[in-house]
């Protein structure tokens, strides 16, 4: 809001500077005259105490030197008493008064040689010193003499040497005494000096403060005929403002108001000044007004603030002179105007604002309803999808561990091949959505990156052999043994990478690279997928890792996919701290870089267990409404060695948990007449021996947040579908005990082989000694065969290994090389390769 300034305050602001400027000027030239008569008195003061100084120095002098030479005089009249003293008594009670005088004389003049200050005075002191040197000794020798009766002999010494040095003493302290009064008028002769020159300045500064005095004046009155016109254009102008100001503009007091602008007039529909005056406050404004005070409480209140805190801004229910009613904000500010406390009040209509951010915050909420709508229709869709998925990948994963021929093999692969596809598009658009919300988390925990490289080239080396492709992984020689991050993460990241690449791929290689630079406690991760594809246009490229986009239409017709992989994957960088970029020409093929700074860690990394068949003893209840998940369920269950049994819903589950005893229950969350969530939360309330059952859910709701839901409810733990067997053997391994290891059956049948070889037991050593050795040489072959597309050699090592094995009865080493034959002359290299690490696990646990 403009805040212009009243009209009356305007003229105080002017007028107060032009006084000052007033006293600003006559206040330097009194200043200045203190300042000289400062300067004089200080001076003379100075001078009268420096001579004060000087003649008491000198007068203290004087003195010293006057009583040192009483002192010699005394003792020379002492000495020529002695000297004519016929009485020994008398002539020994002078003597003591003779000493006297002498240490009176050493007073003194110690007194007088800590004063002396001048080189005149230091000399006469030393000639002074070097009289008494020599006076001293004939002084003592003729009181000696006296003292001794030799009177003659006595008066002859005083009268030749005495005397004359005692003279000479007498003129030293005269000429010091003269140096004194003539060092006083010396003093005296300067004070004057000075005291005319001090005269002088202080006539010449007064001159000079009178004509500063003179021009300040002039300078003064100059100011306030510019500051008076000053005065009159700044009130005009404000008042000019004041008047247009399209914010309405009130001044009021403790009265009421005492002022308005033509717009307060215009907001409140009001003809003149005089009839807003006389209003109160309570009359602008609707009875009671928005936050529940009535409006003379709300008014008074935000005017109290204003007074107390300066300034102060409320909401206002304003009412017109025709009852209408308006929304407005007001800000309050207290000031001075002609030295009295007002108050000024700037108000607004908000009205048209008001309704505009209404409107916005009622787009934003149902935005927010839309977006709650297509993530719940999300986990829906994602739930009701994932079931007969589940089904889907489970009973095509237990149909491929049967004995199927060539075409049936492909079938079932295909099928399991589409599914697992579907389900990533599945976990894409969940993904997305989850990163659309803010809802997906970022883990930091201990992994290997060689190790998770390693594992993304593994999993894609038979889809890139099925395209006659070379896929290679170059890492540094030394990488780091563990980082901080989410592996799950990056690693769906290069997966997408990776698949991508072999997609978009019709020829040649496509190679997985990492570096890491190790910077101040962090590691600078670079994984860069490069290709010899299709390639990508720079056009494209710009919109490249933008959500449901792929390079052309025709991509999606010709490749398939929904575009969300690349956007999901740039997101999930985002997140970790990263970035995706890309460097692709068309027909030159692509290279996409992931950068990633993560911090090093001495925690061991995590790593994923190895798929071995897990073996379990417990009995299971398994609460499962949909067919087919029962089926894939109990092979599953059957396959671990677990006894189990079926319950249709809830309900059911409830009847069969009081009449039968489990270790376990696997609880579908979603099931008719009782689900999951009440079934659980009725087995916690069952009696002390069946309520701590260790309950599963499991469901296909992968929503974010769902785990914490169904632990709430009292499952012990959460499986999400469609799950691997893996992961179901691995939960069920953290609650049940392993069964007891089974003794495996020998790779050779030897009872048969001794019964076919009757009393030959070393012939029967030697075939399987010679059996073990070629084989392992036959499955290498064959592992190189099929990495180089070589179908021919595959066929020949294959029926090789087959025959061999039959000739010594190794059965299920026949049977595994049966199979790699037929699926070598189905031209499937992949399944193949899946036969030959089957077989290569056999015979590495038999050997």
């Amino acid at each position: 809001m403009t805040t212009p300034p009243a009209g009356g305050q305007v003229a105080a602001y002017p007028l107060r500077g032009l006084l000052f400027n007033v006293g600003l000027g006559f206040s330097a030239a009194m200043l200045l005259m203190v300042a000289v008569i400062g300067l004089g008195v200080t001076q003379m003061a100075h001078l009268n105490a420096e001579l004060a100084n000087v003649v008491s120095v000198n007068n203290v002098k004087s003195r010293l030197a006057s009583q040192m030479r009483d002192s010699l005089r005394d003792r020379a009249m002492l000495m020529h008493n002695i000297v004519v003293s016929i009485d020994p008594w008398e002539k020994d009670a002078m003597f003591m008064q003779f000493l006297e005088y002498g240490e009176r004389y050493s007073k003194y003049r110690s007194q007088l040689v800590g004063m002396l200050s001048t080189p005149d005075e230091k000399r006469l002191m030393n000639e002074l010193d070097s009289i008494i040197a020599s006076n001293q000794p004939v002084m003592l020798s003729v009181v000696e003499a006296a003292l001794d009766e030799n009177n003659y002999g006595a008066l002859t010494q005083l009268q030749d040497e005495a005397i004359p040095l005692q003279n000479r003493l007498v003129e030293a302290l005269d000429n010091m005494t003269s140096l004194q009064r003539e060092a006083n008028e010396a003093a005296l002769g300067k004070t004057f000096t000075a005291y005319q020159a001090t005269r002088n300045l202080m006539l010449v500064l007064g001159i000079v403060a009178t004509l500063l005095a003179v021009l300040v004046a002039v300078l003064v009155s100059r100011r306030m005929l510019t500051q008076t016109r000053q005065l009159d254009m700044e009130k005009k102008k404000y008042q000019t403002l004041f008047e247009t100001n399209p914010d309405a503009v009130v001044i009021l007091d403790d009265r009421g108001f005492t002022d308005c602008n033509p717009a307060t007039l215009s907001l409140f529909g009001m003809d003149s000044v005089a009839s807003f005056l006389r209003l109160p406050i309570s009359q602008l404004g609707t009875p009671v007004q928005a936050n529940g005070l009535t409006a003379y409480d709300h008014a008074k209140r935000t005017i109290d603030q204003a007074k107390s805190q300066g300034h102060a801004v409320m909401d206002w229910q304003g009412r017109r002179e025709d009852g209408s009613v308006f929304s407005a904000e007001i800000a309050l500010h207290a000031m001075q105007l002609e030295d009295r406390p007002v108050i000024q009040a700037i108000m607004r209509d908000v009205s048209e604002r008001r309704a505009a951010e209404a409107a916005k915050e009622a787009a934003r909420v149902a935005a927010l309803q839309m977006v709650h709508a297509k993530s719940a229709f999300i986990a829906n869709v994602s739930h009701e999808i994932r079931t007969p998925m589940h089904g889907i990948l489970g009973m095509s994963g237990l149909l491929l561990k049967t004995p199927l021929d060539g075409r049936q093999r492909e079938y079932a692969s295909t099928l399991k091949s589409s599914a697992e596809n579907l389900l990533t598009i599945i976990n894409d658009i969940l993904d997305f959505s989850k990163i659309e919300a803010g809802k997906l988390a970022i883990e930091a925990i201990a992994f290997s990156p060689a190790a998770l490289a390693q594992s993304v080239v593994a999993l894609f080396q038979s889809h890139a052999m099925e395209k006659n492709l070379r896929l290679t992984l170059t890492l540094p020689d030394n990488p780091p043994a563990a980082l901080l991050g989410d592996p799950t993460r990056i690693r769906q990241i290069l997966l997408n990478l990776v698949d991508n690449a072999i997609k978009f791929t019709h020829q040649g290689e496509v190679e997985l690279h990492a570096t890491f630079e190790a910077t101040n406690g962090t590691v600078d991760c670079l994984f860069s997928v490069r290709d010899s594809g299709i390639g990508i246009s720079a056009e494209t490229q710009t919109r490249l890792f933008q959500a449901f986009s792929q390079a052309d239409s025709s991509t999606t017709r010709r490749y398939g996919g929904t575009g969300l992989g690349l956007a999901i994957s740039s997101q999930l960088a985002e997140l970790m701290g990263g970035q995706l970029k890309v460097e692709s020409a068309p027909g030159k093929g692509s290279r996409f870089s992931l950068t990633l700074r993560l911090p090093t860690t001495t925690l061991p990394p995590v790593e994923l267990p190895a798929q071995t068949a897990i073996q379990l003893q417990g009995r299971i209840l398994v609460a499962e409404d949909h067919p087919v998940n029962q089926k894939m369920l109990a092979h599953q269950l059957r396959e671990m060695g677990l006894q189990y049994a079926l319950a249709g819903n809830g309900k059911q589950a409830l009847e069969m948990l009081e009449t039968d005893d489990f270790d376990l229950v696997l609880m579908d969350w979603q099931m008719p007449e009782m689900d999951g969530l009440e079934a659980t939360r009725q087995i916690r309330r069952l009696s002390a021996s069946t309520r701590h059952i260790p309950v599963i859910a499991l469901t296909a709701n992968a929503n974010a947040g769902f785990r914490e839901a169904c632990l709430a409810a009292g499952a012990n733990d959460y499986l999400s579908k469609p799950y691997t067997e893996a992961a179901l053997a691995a939960l069920l391994l953290q609650w049940l005990p392993p069964a007891a290891p089974a003794t495996r059956a020998p790779l050779l049948d030897l009872p048969a082989l001794h019964a076919r070889y009757p009393g030959n037991p070393r012939l029967v050593q030697e075939l399987e000694a010679v059996f073990l050795s070629t084989t392992a040489a036959s499955l290498a072959a064959l592992k190189r065969a099929i990495e180089d597309g070589d179908t021919l050699t595959c066929r020949k090592e294959a029926h090789a290994l087959k025959g061999a094995a039959a000739s010594v009865m190794a059965r299920e080493i026949q049977a595994g090389a049966a199979r790699i034959e037929a699926s070598v002359q189905g031209g499937d290299l992949a399944a193949a390769a899946a036969e030959l690490t089957a077989l290569e696990s056999l015979f590495l646990a038999h050997a």
